[in-house]
């Protein structure tokens, strides 16, 4: 319709009829192209809230599994501070029986830092995370993950570390069968464990060895409460931490 009194105008030479036709076609298109751009505005932003709101619960639900982990890295501490006593005593009490057993059955069980990063990853193959505006949570979120990749570095370092000893514990550990077929009981061989100071000496390094972990691990549940009550600013949610996985 515009095009055919447009092209009627011209035959005519009606200037003025050719200027407002054209004025109309003008203010169509960039109305046009203002309201898909409104749309890609709204989408995008719409976007953004569902990758926030995402990234929130990731690292609520890494809160909680990182305590988790903390409750048992404080047990663990405790029971190897006893073996590290009985080794270097030579000595075993029967009120520390179950610790040091527990200690000895617990040395080699070195697990990676009990966290999520699928969501993050997903946003970051999908693009949305680029669809955040605002650069310093954009740098806090990626300061986190290199956090987790710093963290799980160390846990590779430190299980090569552990395996290092693995010789040494087979010359006084052993372990019993169960009723459990899945389950054995560790036994120590005190004479060949006091006969030589570098079997005290590794029992000693390995709790050390763990206790430093289990330091990281604190440290980076604080760092995920920090990202968390960030994101929770930026979704008007607050940071859910105590809630049960």
């Amino acid at each position: 319709m515009i095009l055919a009194r447009l092209s009627n105008a011209i035959r005519e030479q009606n200037w003025f009829a050719v200027a407002i036709e054209f004025v109309i076609v003008v203010t169509g298109v960039m109305l046009a192209f203002q309201i898909t751009a409104w749309n890609t505005e709204r989408q995008d932003a719409a976007r953004v809230d569902q990758a926030l709101e995402r990234l929130q619960l990731e690292a609520e639900q890494n809160i909680r599994a990182l305590r988790q982990r903390m409750d048992a890295n404080s047990a663990r501490n405790a029971d190897q501070a006893v073996m590290v006593s009985v080794a270097m005593s030579g000595e075993l009490p029967d009120e520390d029986v179950d610790q040091f057993e527990r200690a000895i059955a617990q040395l080699m069980y070195f697990s990676r830092p009990p966290v999520q990063q699928s969501t993050y990853h997903a946003l970051e193959q999908s693009g949305d995370l680029a669809l955040i505006a605002d650069r310093e949570l954009i740098v806090e979120i990626n300061r986190y993950q290199g956090r987790i990749g710093w963290v799980e570095n160390q846990h590779g370092s430190f299980r090569r570390g552990l395996t290092t000893f693995t010789d040494t514990l087979d010359d006084f550990i052993f372990h019993e069968p169960t009723g459990d077929p899945a389950v054995t009981r560790a036994r120590v061989d005190f004479d060949r464990l006091n006969a030589d100071p570098a079997r005290r000496s590794a029992l000693v390094q390995i709790a050390r060895m763990h206790a430093i972990f289990a330091h990281y691990v604190t440290q980076l549940e604080d760092h995920t409460v920090q990202l968390c009550h960030r994101l929770a600013a930026e979704t008007g949610r607050a940071c859910d931490e105590g809630a049960e996985p």
